[in-house]
């Protein structure tokens, strides 16, 4: 049986809801050994700004060839050349309705114009759909997400705030289980694990690298004010062929109390499937860790610590707390 590890990526991003306004996240010394917590991750006001450019077409159950632009400072168009790769894109689209009953992931490609990206978008119900562009800008070498939205023609899907810990998509079964079999809760980290089983009944150890790993997966709050990204680390697929699975271990920080969706994302046959599970978030409980006050260090390189989460300067994984990775490691013995 193969297991593998995953940290948060990227830390919740808080979300203002005004183009371009959101949380970034510093890259400049990712790769740089030596350097100490100083250079973990903090907060910035995001240097790009998106918009979906309007389009007649944009109705439930219709494909329609989407174009979004990114503009800089000055309004100056942002091009490919501008961006370095993230997980094996330079620009990646998160995609949610109000509902959180529709997810997509998109790579969007140049346009003729500098600074516009189309894609193909088919949206299952009317309404709004909230766009996040996830980027790292050479400049600034600091991951951002930027916000807006797009409106759809026809009915918007009603929100339906149902928990479940098993999905089951074309045939592969999909089981969530926490760590102790405790809730979530906000500004806590906790681990959760989902398992896949094959449409035989056998647990699926054929889980293809998608963006440079065996899983991606997101999570939207319900007043839709935060995303979170985690995804796996440790042994990543350094070839195609290499394979992954049955079980994915990921460390999850929900950042507000409330209903969450979750979308597991991973490829098997060449095509991405998704996995959607709806989580209460409890709030924190009386006498819980301040994280900004815990100790939080890198559970891939020695001697890497923050108060606080952070970044590793590193590798560029996220932090923990320190019990967490403690823990972790622990049991891979």
């Amino acid at each position: 049986m193969m297991i593998y590890k995953a940290l948060s990526f990227t830390a919740a991003a808080a979300l203002a809801f005004s183009t371009g306004s959101l949380f970034a996240q510093d890259h400049s010394n990712d790769h740089a050994p030596g350097h100490g917590p100083d250079h973990a991750a903090h907060a910035a006001v995001a240097t790009i700004k998106i918009e979906v450019l309007p389009d007649a077409n944009h109705a439930a159950g219709k494909t329609a060839q989407t174009i979004v632009r990114l503009t800089g400072p000055g309004g100056k168009p942002v091009t490919l050349d501008d961006l370095e790769v993230a997980h094996t894109e330079k620009l990646h689209l998160l995609v949610v309705n109000e509902a959180l009953t529709d997810y997509h992931h998109e790579h969007p490609v140049g346009s003729d114009k500098p600074g516009e990206y189309r894609f193909e978008f088919t949206p299952k119900h009317g309404g709004t759909y909230h766009v996040w562009a996830d980027l790292l800008p050479l400049a600034t070498k600091v991951q951002e997400y930027t916000h807006t939205f797009v409106q759809v023609k026809g009915t918007p899907a009603q929100p339906q705030n149902t928990t479940n810990t098993t999905a089951e998509v074309d045939g592969y079964r999909f089981d969530w289980t926490v760590e102790g079999n405790q809730p979530l809760r906000g500004g806590e980290s906790v681990e959760v694990k989902v398992r896949v089983t094959g449409a035989d009944g056998q647990p699926f150890q054929k889980l293809e690298p998608v963006m440079g790993a065996f899983a991606h997966m997101v999570a939207f709050p319900e007043n839709l004010k935060s995303v979170t990204h985690v995804h796996p680390t440790g042994r990543e697929p350094e070839k195609e062929d290499e394979r992954g699975g049955p079980e994915l271990t990921f460390h999850v920080v929900p950042e507000q109390a409330g209903y969450q969706k979750f979308y597991l994302q991973v490829q098997i046959g060449g095509q991405d499937k998704f996995a959607a599970f709806g989580v209460n978030v409890e709030p924190l409980a009386a006498g819980g860790a301040d994280l900004a006050k815990v100790k939080h260090i890198c559970p891939m390189c020695a001697g890497v610590e923050n108060i606080g989460p952070g970044k590793c300067p590193k590798c560029g994984m996220a932090l923990v707390p320190e019990t967490k990775a403690e823990d972790a490691k622990a049991h891979e013995h």
